[in-house]
């Protein structure tokens, strides 16, 4: 069978989660018919997602197993939407923390409730419907992730990855916010704690457990699950590096958000540890009054970019970048090529060349 590439995986996981989606749908129309619009809503922001962890599931399946039958295949896809529905949850969240007011081009989900609650004129606080709506619709994905998941796993081994994906990327938020507050003490700088959240938020959910479900899903060596977690924590860190990046220098019609959002939302990334490592006293009097500053013009914005350039900070990141990707190929063509078939490792090989050029 051939590896399909991404639009392949994506139109299949789409299909599942629509249908499951519906049935859902359904169900909670059974229940009262207001409850029924949590399923629609849930299913357009699924909509215009990258089905990225999708394809790291499925490249361990075939880092495992070669070539797939047709029922491992669904089975496959159907974890790949589920883990699909954990980022969903993840995201819906990480707005309301963030206070961040689009995803993917669109009202964030407490944006958009809390314009229906103005536009219908409710009672209460319009803010505090838009928030609650977003936490229940979050918490909503979650345990639809869980119920579609656990009629997909072969046993003990896939379904302990897929729960320790579920706590580690909450473990990852939570270290975000502490992050935020300047309340990590655990480490000891700012870069090694923004690589902590990364380890967490992203390499875990992303890259990580997703290899773990799909290798787990159809048996695989103790050698194999190894070599797998070597390349995914320099592909993970890769593509938040990027991520970073691109939160401040990227194509906002690309990102589908401003470009000075990651600014003045104050985000601890790599990027900014490393601007104010290497800024001057009067740098670092511009960036304490501008990041995290949600009052910053566009010019004050402006200069802090300006600074992030100047200090040799985005070079820095890229520099990291190409090493965090140099290192997962190595990972493939040393460890990997002799544990898997060459097609898994075209695979894997080719995933990490996307993570590093384009984050989000």
């Amino acid at each position: 069978m051939q590896h399909p590439p991404f639009d392949d995986v994506r139109e299949s996981v789409t299909a599942i989660l629509t249908r499951f989606l519906q049935s859902e749908q359904e169900r909670l129309a059974a229940l009262a018919p207001e409850p029924a619009a949590l399923s629609s809503k849930l299913e357009g922001f699924l909509e215009g997602g990258k089905c990225l962890r999708p394809m790291f599931v499925r490249a361990g399946a075939l880092a495992a197993a070669g070539d797939l039958d047709d029922t491992t295949e669904h089975d496959i896809a159907q974890l790949g939407a589920a883990v699909e529905l954990v980022q969903a949850a993840a995201l819906i969240h990480d707005d309301v923390l963030d206070h961040s007011p689009t995803r993917r081009g669109r009202p964030a989900i407490h944006v958009a409730a809390t314009a229906q609650h103005e536009k219908h004129n409710l009672k209460g606080n319009a803010e505090d419907f838009g928030v609650a709506t977003a936490v229940i619709l979050g918490d909503l994905a979650l345990s639809l992730a869980h119920q579609l998941a656990s009629s997909a796993f072969a046993g003990e081994a896939d379904r302990a990855h897929f729960h320790a994906l579920c706590a580690e990327v909450m473990a990852g938020q939570y270290l975000d916010i502490l992050n935020q507050a300047g309340a990590i003490t655990s480490t000891d700088s700012a870069a090694t704690s923004a690589r902590l959240v990364t380890r967490w938020k992203t390499v875990s959910y992303t890259v990580h457990r997703p290899l773990m479900i799909g290798t787990t899903r159809c048996g695989a060596s103790p050698e194999l699950l190894t070599a797998l977690s070597d390349y995914a924590l320099p592909a993970g860190e890769a593509f938040q590096l990027r991520d970073d990046l691109d939160g401040v220098f990227g194509d906002e019609s690309a990102l589908g958000k401003s470009t000075s959002s990651d600014i003045l939302e104050g985000k601890r990334t790599m990027l900014l540890a490393f601007t104010e490592e290497g800024s001057t006293e009067a740098e670092r009097r511009v960036l304490a009054a501008t990041v995290g500053n949600p009052q910053a013009t566009a010019e004050e914005v402006a200069h802090v970019r300006d600074i992030m350039e100047s200090t040799g900070a985005r070079e820095s990141v890229e520099g990291l970048i190409r090493t965090r990707e140099d290192n997962a190929r190595d990972v493939v063509a040393r460890e990997l090529s002799t544990l898997t078939s060459r097609k898994a490792c075209e695979l894997l090989d080719s995933l990490v060349r996307q993570l590093a050029r384009t984050g989000r």
